[in-house]
C-alpha cells in the first residue's frame, strides 16, 4: 500500500500544475489581446479593418469628415487630436481604438458609406443585399438610397460617439482587464472551496464543473451591461455636446432601423430570424437595442430643444 500510495501521490500535483499552467497561459493570453489593441491600435484596428483601393492604399477620408471632426474635437475639449487618426472602415459600420492618453494614440474608423455624397454614388457601390442586387428604382431601393446618404450632423454625431469612446478609460480598463481577472478568480474560487469542504473527487469534480460554467455565464452577463453601458455613454455624451449632434444621432440610428427593416423585407423567412418588426438586431450581443439607443437620444434632443427655447 505504501508503494502504491508513493507512486500515485505525484499524479495529483502533475494534474494542478498542468492546470495551473493552462490557467496562467489563458490569463496571459488575454491580457495580451485584450490590451494589444488599444496599445497598438493603428497595427490592431487600422491595418485590419481600414479600406483599401486596388493598389493596396488606404482610402482618403473625405475633407467634409475631416472638417467635422476638428469641429466636434474642439466641442468636446478633446487635447492632442493630432494623436487621433481618422480612417475610412471597410465595414458599414463605425470603429475605434486606442487614446490620446496613451503613447500609441487613437485610430476612429468612419463607415464606408461616409464616401457617398450623391445617389449615384449609392447606385454605382456595388451594394447587395444577401448577395441581391437592388432595383433603385423601388421603394425599397429609394429608401436604401436615401439611408447611405450621410448628412454632416450624422457625420459629427458618429465622430462624438466615438471620441467618447477613445476617452473613457474607465470602460477600456475593464474590458481589458476583466476577462482575465475573471478567469483568475475563478481558478483561485474552484480550487479553494473543495480543499475547504474536503470534497470527495467526485463531487470536487462536479463543483468545479459548475463553479466555471456558472462564472462564464455571469461574466457574459457583466460583460453586456458594461458594453451597453458604454454605447449609451457614448450616445449621450455625443448627443449633449451639440442639439445638432443629437439632431445627427437621431437621423443615423432611424436610417439604421430603416436599412434593418429593408433587409428584413428582402431576406423574407430569413429576415425574421435577425431583425424585429421594429428594426431592432435580434443577435447583437455588444450593442443595446437601436429603438433604445433612438429613445434616450430622442430625450436628448428635446431637453436641448427645451433649454434652448426658454433661454
Amino acid at each position: 500500500m505504501l508503494v502504491t500510495r508513493t507512486a500515485q501521490s505525484p499524479e495529483p500535483k502533475m494534474a494542478d500544475k498542468l492546470v495551473r499552467g493552462i490557467v496562467r497561459l489563458g490569463i496571459g493570453g488575454l491580457l495580451v489581446i485584450k490590451a494589444s489593441g488599444e496599445l497598438f491600435p493603428h497595427q490592431a484596428c487600422k491595418q485590419v479593418n481600414g479600406l483599401k483601393d486596388n493598389k493596396g492604399v488606404f482610402v482618403e477620408v473625405p475633407e467634409r469628415c475631416r472638417k467635422q471632426f476638428s469641429e466636434v474635437a474642439l466641442k468636446f475639449g478633446l487635447k492632442k487630436t493630432e494623436k487621433v487618426a481618422l480612417f475610412v472602415n471597410e465595414g458599414f459600420y463605425a470603429v475605434s481604438a486606442g487614446s490620446t492618453w496613451l503613447p500609441g494614440g487613437a485610430v476612429v474608423g468612419l463607415p464606408r458609406w461616409y464616401l457617398y455624397q450623391t445617389k449615384e454614388d449609392v447606385k454605382n457601390s456595388g451594394l447587395k443585399f444577401n448577395g441581391r442586387d437592388i432595383s433603385w428604382d423601388s421603394e425599397i431601393g429609394m429608401t436604401t438610397t436615401e439611408s447611405y446618404l450621410p448628412s454632416d450632423n450624422m457625420i459629427a454625431f458618429t465622430i462624438g460617439h466615438e471620441i467618447s469612446h477613445i476617452q473613457r478609460l474607465d470602460y477600456k480598463l475593464f474590458d481589458t482587464c476583466a476577462s482575465p481577472l475573471w478567469l483568475y478568480l475563478t481558478y483561485r474560487f474552484a480550487i479553494s472551496v473543495p480543499r475547504i469542504l474536503k470534497l470527495r473527487a467526485t463531487l470536487d469534480i462536479l463543483f468545479k464543473i459548475g463553479i466555471c460554467g456558472i462564472n462564464y455565464y455571469a461574466y457574459k452577463f457583466v460583460q453586456q451591461k458594461v458594453q451597453h453601458l458604454s454605447e449609451f455613454t457614448a450616445d449621450e455624451m455625443s448627443a449633449m455636446c451639440d442639439p445638432q449632434m443629437a439632431e445627427g444621432g437621431v437621423e443615423f440610428l432611424t436610417r439604421r432601423l430603416n436599412l434593418n427593416l429593408v433587409q428584413r423585407r428582402l431576406l423574407g423567412e430569413e429576415g425574421r430570424k435577425f431583425y424585429t418588426e421594429a428594426g431592432d438586431e435580434l443577435q447583437s450581443y455588444t450593442h443595446p437595442q437601436l429603438t433604445k439607443r433612438l429613445e434616450k437620444v430622442k430625450a436628448i434632443l428635446r431637453s436641448t430643444d427645451y433649454i434652448k427655447h426658454s433661454s
